[in-house]
């Protein structure tokens, strides 16, 4: 528990910043940061060695290493990003946007030549890599000639740069009275980093983001979200959600930011950390409810766990909350507290987020995308309404263009957080653009309170032979629910020979994990799968019952962030069907 004391002095510190006006320009962020001195901004293990990173420190490395890269007629350029979440990756992301160059994080788990590509792309001249990249910046110094230079953050090698070096010669450089760098201004509307969609539904393209687009972004937080003292990283930074709601955020209000080392060990993490918040996608949210769940289960504690849950809701709706105490042993589990969870990405399971939310998690959800860095709407109250994606968030604006007679339309979208277009792309830019809209390619509708809901992808739209439309995620989220145990779901359009002639059919894709239905074989499973699914079609309309299945134990392919690469699982259903 947080001292009264601490807890008043961080408070009085961020309304100190608050009060400065409106946030601009990520340098504008960094300055600001200076009312913070001494505090803790960032946290990491190193070989279980707990590293505490001040915000005097971090400041002056920032502006070290961006003094360094001045001399060396690297600042003002595009800088590629290749590493595991760090504290070096966030201090070369800032020494380069707030120097006037811009930033191109990408994906590490991308292939060699798939990450070269986007350097490429992205007219890139130098790049930060960690050691265990060394391999992959080798072979994009080979395949581009356009790139000087290679700066390995955590080691050092011969032929690369090394950036404890570059910071040692950028604090020299300011001792002798070099002020190059530190000089440097920036506007709203200079280009901060290019930032590459995923590649879920199609190719990658670099979305070009701002100082404005990041700002309004961390600016947005600090006035709608409820104060938190602590955060983990655990998503990649170089995904704009994690960057720009987790990293900047926190640094800007002096949230510590814990950095998680490793994905496996990420609950032991949250129990040594102890975080506040957390900002997660919804397969983090999956995997901790069906480990409670299945912990309950092999405790033979399950049916109590039911019981208090049914107790303390009732508690609750007469004003008495003991979840502190009915789920004392959950909350151990993450350090002794239920800490926030701000879950974006992709849809969440409604029941999943209901329950965590009843057990005493606080949980935020909304809507964005990488081309609104990223958040469009927020819902702070998901736990009593999980299927909405909530309201706009400040300065941001969307609209439902052109609603059916269900008020069901393309979610557009447009503000101060919205891109300015694709990177060398216009003709993508110019089509995804009109009369200052931003057009998602996502649907959507309104309530009578004028919150989002998110229907689905206009790409993965399905339009039948009869003209119905279909949109996948919402039968996805019919079969997740109908039948408990499913783990992944993915519908799409098929075709099939029925009468003599092909037709459009839907066909789905069901993963079921053996762990979740007592290791059963894998005839059993796909058995038990068919018959639940025809029992729960009973309860669909008719058009929109899957009529050709994929039934497998084995996971579907994802993508970084933890979202279902649908492509690749079409792929498998037509592999199978052969």
């Amino acid at each position: 528990m947080m001292d009264p004391k601490e807890k008043k002095l961080i408070d009085d510190l961020r309304h100190t910043v608050h009060m400065m006006g409106e946030l601009l320009t990520l340098r504008m962020l960094i300055d600001r940061m200076e009312t913070y001195g001494e505090r803790v901004c960032m946290v990491e293990k190193k070989k279980d060695v707990v590293i505490n990173y001040t915000v005097k420190r971090f400041r002056e490395d920032v502006f070290a290493l961006g003094t360094a890269l001045k001399s060396m007629g690297l600042m003002g350029k595009h800088l590629g990003i290749l590493s595991e979440n760090s504290y070096q990756w966030v201090v070369a992301f800032f020494a380069t946007v707030c120097g006037g160059g811009v930033a191109v994080p990408v994906d590490k788990e991308l292939s060699d030549a798939d990450i070269s590509g986007l350097f490429t792309k992205a007219d890139v001249e130098a790049i930060f890599f960690s050691r265990s990249y060394m391999e992959t910046a080798a072979y994009h110094l080979e395949h581009d000639k356009n790139c000087k230079a290679a700066i390995c953050t955590n080691k050092e090698f011969d032929g690369f740069l090394f950036f404890d070096a570059l910071i040692e010669k950028g604090k020299e450089l300011i001792a002798a009275g070099d002020r190059s760098y530190t000089d440097i201004s920036v506007d709203k509307d200079d280009l901060a980093a290019i930032v590459f969609t995923s590649g879920t539904t199609g190719a990658n393209k670099g979305v070009m983001l701002s100082h404005g687009n990041f700002a309004q972004n961390a600016d947005g937080v600090l006035e709608t979200i409820e104060t938190q003292y602590s955060s983990i990283s655990l998503l990649p930074m170089n995904h704009v959600y994690e960057l720009s709601c987790n990293i900047l955020t926190s640094l800007y209000m002096n949230c510590p930011v814990f950095i998680n080392d490793s994905l496996k060990k990420f609950m032991d993490n949250v129990r040594f950390y102890k975080p506040d918040a957390m900002a997660i996608v919804p397969l983090v949210i999956d995997t901790i409810y069906t480990t409670i769940w299945r912990t309950a289960e092999s405790t033979g504690r399950a049916e109590i766990l039911k019981k208090l849950l049914k107790l303390s809701n009732f508690l609750r709706k007469h004003g008495i909350d003991l979840r502190h105490v009915f789920f004392k042993t959950i909350a151990e589990k993450f350090g002794g507290k239920f800490p926030t969870m701000s879950c974006g990405g992709a849809p969440t399971r409604v029941e999943y987020i209901k329950c965590l939310s009843d057990f005493g998690f606080t949980i935020y959800n909304g809507y964005g995308l990488t081309e609104s860095s990223p958040t469009v709407t927020l819902n702070l109250d998901a736990g009593n309404f999980p299927d909405c994606a909530g309201y706009a968030f400040p300065k941001a604006k969307f609209k439902i263009n052109e609603p059916d007679d269900k008020g069901i339309g393309e979610i557009w979208i447009k503000g101060d957080n919205v891109t300015r277009g694709y990177y060398k792309d216009e003709a993508a830019t110019a089509a995804s653009f009109e009369d200052g809209w931003f057009k998602t390619g996502d649907y959507g509708r309104t309530d009578e309170l004028g919150r989002l809901y998110v229907v689905g992808r206009k790409k993965n739209l399905i339009i039948l032979d009869n003209g119905k439309n279909i949109f996948p995620e919402e039968v996805e989220s019919f079969y997740m629910e109908a039948v408990d145990y499913l783990h992944d779901v993915v519908v799409f359009e098929a075709e099939k020979e029925v009468g003599g002639r092909k037709q459009k059919i839907i066909a789905g894709a069901f993963y079921v994990s053996p762990e979740d239905v007592g290791n059963k074989s894998e005839e059993e499973i796909r058995e038990m799968v068919e018959k639940d699914i025809l029992e729960a079609n009973k309860e669909l309309t008719a058009y929109k019952r899957v009529q050709d299945t994929y039934i497998t134990t084995k996971e579907f392919e994802i993508n970084s962030t933890r979202k279902v690469i649908r492509s690749k699982v079409i792929e498998r259903y037509y592999a199978e069907k052969k």
